[in-house]
């Protein structure tokens, strides 16, 4: 009994109250039938008839009617019916689509343990394809692939691959895993990567895009720059020994403490850039201009021929 009341109701709120209205003009017809003959009062020629002719109009509206209503609510079960089948099939095209995505995702990682080159490779550009293709995912791909980074290079690590100069860089599973995680998409709220204390002496990271990265006391002796985006980066105690660093943008980047000894600076943007201990002997072909543009303190030691900013500390020592 309760089960088919809420039928009625789950027909929807238009179809209810069409079905209401078609009761309530049934019940008029109904009261018209009874009371057809008032309209033909006697002793009038062809009484009985006409409220023969009149009933069976009443009869045949009537029963246009009832067709209509039933019609109406049968369409509206129709399209509820089709509205539940859409929404199984979403619900189970979801359900496929997590299954495909758990079972790449696993097969990606599987891939990076593989002891050969060419299968990390392959697990590191599919958990590319995946970030681009379902972006929520992006988030677990950057730090699985910035975990990748940070526990196959960094020092002390049992079995690390680190790169023993920078001449020779990082191999090359690490360095298309740093590839990867500088040109994913840029999402809001999504870190771009997590390179903490890596070893990428020698990297290639030209018009790279770590935007807010965290790069703190990564080695980057020796590495390509060029162009890229550093913008709010956190690079504390990073190494940039000999580092190419032209038109590399360095807006508000954070640097304290790093080494950029005989760095090659030209056209880079040091824009609110902390340089705070920055040691920036050698580095060519930097100008003042830059050094104004950026923050600096007493520890900050700069190369032969620069003035220190009055913005700035009194200098500790300036390198003659």
């Amino acid at each position: 009994m309760h089960g088919r009341g809420d039928r009625w109701w789950r027909l929807g709120p238009a179809v209810v109250g069409l079905a209401v209205v078609g009761l309530v003009v049934l019940i008029g017809l109904a009261v018209l039938w009874v009371q057809a003959p008032i309209f033909y009062p006697p002793p009038a020629d062809g009484r009985a008839p006409a409220i023969a002719t009149t009933r069976t109009g009443i009869v045949i509206a009537g029963a246009a009617l009832i067709i209509f209503v039933g019609l109406m609510m049968s369409l509206a079960e129709i399209r509820r019916a089709a509205t539940r089948a859409t929404e199984r099939d979403r619900q189970m095209t979801e359900r496929q689509l997590a299954g495909q995505l758990i079972e790449r995702y696993t097969r990606a990682v599987n891939q990076l343990g593989s002891d050969t080159t060419d299968v990390r490779l392959g697990g590191i550009y599919a958990l590319e394809r995946l970030a681009g293709g379902f972006p929520e995912e992006q988030p677990a791909v950057v730090e699985m692939l910035s975990a990748f980074v940070r526990e196959h290079t960094r020092l002390g690590r049992p079995g690390n691959r680190r790169c023993t100069s920078a001449a020779d860089g990082p191999e090359t599973d690490i360095q298309a895993a740093i590839n990867v995680l500088g040109r994913l998409p840029a999402r809001d709220g999504v870190l771009r990567a997590d390179l903490t204390g890596a070893d990428l002496a020698g990297a290639r990271l030209d018009r790279a895009n770590f935007t807010r990265a965290r790069l703190d006391g990564v080695n980057l002796a020796g590495a390509r720059l060029v162009e890229a985006n550093l913008t709010r980066a956190g690079l504390v105690g990073v190494n940039l020994r000999t580092a190419r660093l032209d038109g590399a943008d360095l807006t508000g980047a954070l640097l304290d403490r790093a080494n950029l000894t005989d760095a090659r600076l030209e056209g880079a943007d040091l824009t609110g850039a902390w340089l705070d201990g920055v040691d920036l002997t050698g580095a060519v072909p930097l100008t003042q201009e830059q050094l104004e543009a950026a923050h600096g303190d007493a520890a900050t030691v700069l190369p032969v021929g620069f003035t220190r900013p009055t913005s700035w500390p009194e200098a500790i020592t300036v390198l003659l």
